[in-house]
């Protein structure tokens, strides 16, 4: 899609990058001129990441990770350039331009979402009014799933037969594009619906917008049990949590989520007022899953089946949230291996509270499961259990966390630290012996490359350098940029470096835009300079501040250029001395005159800061 920059300028003037983001990194607050939170692109304790409303950029002090809204929502949402911009535009209420090609793909998309919310629809119908979803009726009504919990969740029914696809065909869809839809598939050569006879959960995602669908067979003939959409372009398991649509909202206000095992655990337990849980759509729990839920609070509470299956996803879950720093986890194990829906027609909301407010650290959750029943007395029995929850701390990059991990498992299992500490360092030497020699190579070689790069870093940023790049940037933040250095005189051929000179001409051709400057900056370790200086504290883009500290580097770049000239000219009248060219020195020392008086009136420059 070839979007104008001049669009794209308008789209990033028009849309607020802290609100933006704050919908992805709940941890943000204001700090100072700028905003800080936790990074989402890798697991902090405290907070180095940084976003500019002024400036519209973002930066992690840690990791390094920068850029302005697009390449943020591109990052976060593993979208394309074309994708995020589209988004943005969006949200920004400007319309663009496409050619065929791209309306196409992108009304593919759309075609989907709203094929998807037809057919959901249509299965909410043939529960609700047709006889065909009698049984389905009947099943909810035994479940105790009422009318409003249905609609709430737009449930519905598909009946048996193959029907669907000759009335789909009917209505003007074409066969190619069904099968797109991951409601049909292609059995012996034909198009056949995947769903039939079916309790239907349409899917939806945090735009809550239909992306799949799961059924739940009626027929115990019907295998398997649950059935799931595969993916498409709109649809991708190992990022969507179900219920997520209504569940965000009540994970920020409550400050937690809970996360169950499948659809009828979500509807229950909305039902029953815990409207902030979720659940994967038929797959194991994911990191994506998890650092979804991430920004809307922080504490995931798995509420699971206290039976062996559902003691094994809640220790699987738990490893996938090792090293999310910025998320607290911890575990709700129903009594007597029953699910919400059996809880809580048992028991009520307030026998519930005291489960919540007894919930077990993830940690802890870990020992007990892995401790019970064992009997720890047997040196081999003890040595298996500390094994596996030494994986699991061993897990954790914080040396910090590890530490903390270490004494509490000292004192669930009344050790003394120091032992746990050197079988701790034992259980790691060993994992380090088994690397092999190939491994080692390939680390060495990585380093090396990272070795090179930072020395190109440092030959390339050296203080002049730096100190005529920070010019530019004074001089596209001050408003009156073009008046100066037509006062002073400025050009291109004062800078040291070509590369500065070349962003000089830029940035003067461009009027000083620094939005311009920074659409156009490609190179990484530039982009990644700028972005850190232009957020950093001392950066201070007060009009006055920016002409002060412009006037002074024009000065400095000056002084350096006329003091470089002058010692070109003196090394040149030594050599002229040698060969008595009298002409040669006397015109020598007319240049070298000059030059002595233009280093003389750069004093009026610190004039400029006065008007």
């Amino acid at each position: 899609m070839n979007i104008s920059k001049e669009t794209i300028t308008l789209i990033k003037e028009n849309v607020d990058i802290v609100d933006v983001i704050s919908d992805y990194v709940r941890t943000l607050k204001k700090s100072g001129k700028n905003w800080m939170g936790l990074c989402p692109f890798h697991n902090e304790k405290h907070p180095s990441f940084t976003v500019s409303n002024e400036i519209g950029l973002y930066k992690c002090f840690s990791c390094g990770e920068s850029g302005d809204a697009i390449k943020f929502l591109m990052k976060i949402e593993n979208i394309s350039f074309v994708e995020s911009v589209q988004i943005l535009a969006k949200r920004a209420g400007i319309s663009l331009e496409m050619s065929a090609e791209e309306s196409s793909a992108n009304y593919k998309k759309d075609e989907l979402i709203q094929f998807n919310t037809r057919i959901y629809k249509l299965f909410n119908f043939f529960l609700l009014n047709r006889d065909e979803g009698k049984k389905a009726r009947e099943y909810l009504k035994k479940r105790e799933i009422d009318i409003e919990m249905v609609n709430h969740f737009s449930i519905g029914y598909v009946p048996g037969g193959y029907w669907l696809e000759d009335f789909l065909k009917e209505k003007g869809f074409q066969e190619s594009f069904l099968k797109e839809t991951g409601v049909f598939s292609v059995r012996d050569g034909k198009l056949r619906a995947m769903f039939f006879d079916r309790l239907m959960f349409p899917i939806f995602n945090y735009r809550n917008e239909c992306i799949g669908f799961g059924g739940r067979a009626l027929n115990d003939d019907i295998k398997p049990k649950y059935l799931n959409s595969p993916e498409t372009k709109v649809y991708k398991k190992s990022s969507v949590l179900y219920g997520i649509q209504f569940a965000k909202d009540e994970m920020k206000k409550r400050g937690y989520a809970f996360l169950v095992e499948g659809y009828m655990d979500v509807i229950t337990c909305h039902k029953n007022g815990l409207k902030n849980a979720v659940a994967p759509c038929g797959t194991a729990v994911t990191v994506e899953q998890l650092k979804l839920v991430a920004r809307y609070c922080g504490e995931i509470i798995l509420l699971l089946d206290g039976d062996a299956a559902g003691i094994k996803g809640a220790v699987r879950a738990l490893k996938e949230g090792i090293n999310l720093e910025d998320i607290k986890f911890s575990v709700i194990l129903l009594p007597d291996g029953m699910d919400p829906d059996e809880y809580f027609k048992k028991n009520s909301m307030e026998d519930f509270e005291k489960l919540l407010e007894n919930r077990i650290d993830a940690f802890d959750f870990c020992i007990e499961y892995k401790c019970k029943d064992a009997d720890l007395k047997d040196y081999q029995v003890l040595s298996g259990v500390l094994k596996f929850l030494f994986e699991y701390i061993a897990a954790w990059e914080s040396g910090i966390t590890q530490n903390l991990l270490l004494q509490r498992l000292s004192e669930k299992l009344s050790l003394n630290f120091r032992i746990i500490e050197q079988e701790f360092d034992r259980f790691l030497s060993s994992r380090k012996s088994n690397f092999t020699e190939k491994e080692s190579e390939k680390a060495a070689d990585e380093q090396k490359v990272l070795d090179n790069a930072e020395n190109d870093t440092v030959f390339l940023f050296d203080t002049v350098f730096k100190k005529e790049l920070d010019l530019i940037l004074y001089l596209l933040f001050y408003d009156k940029s073009e008046v100066l250095v037509e006062q002073c005189g400025l050009k291109s051929e004062f800078f040291s470096n070509e590369v500065i000179a070349n962003l000089y001409d830029f940035s003067k051709n461009n009027h000083f835009s620094k939005e311009m400057f920074l659409e156009n900056l490609a190179d990484v370790k530039l982009l990644n300079y700028v972005t850190e200086r232009l957020l950093s504290i001392d950066f201070d883009t007060s009009m006055i501040t920016l002409k002060c500290c412009a006037v002074d580097l024009i000065l400095a770049l000056f002084k350096r250029f006329w003091q470089k000239k002058g010692n070109e000219i003196n090394e040149q009248i030594k050599l002229s001395e040698m060969y008595k060219d009298m002409d040669l020195i006397s015109e020598l020392q007319n240049e070298k005159m000059k030059i002595t008086n233009e280093i003389l009136k750069l004093s009026r420059l610190q004039e400029l800061k006065k008007e």
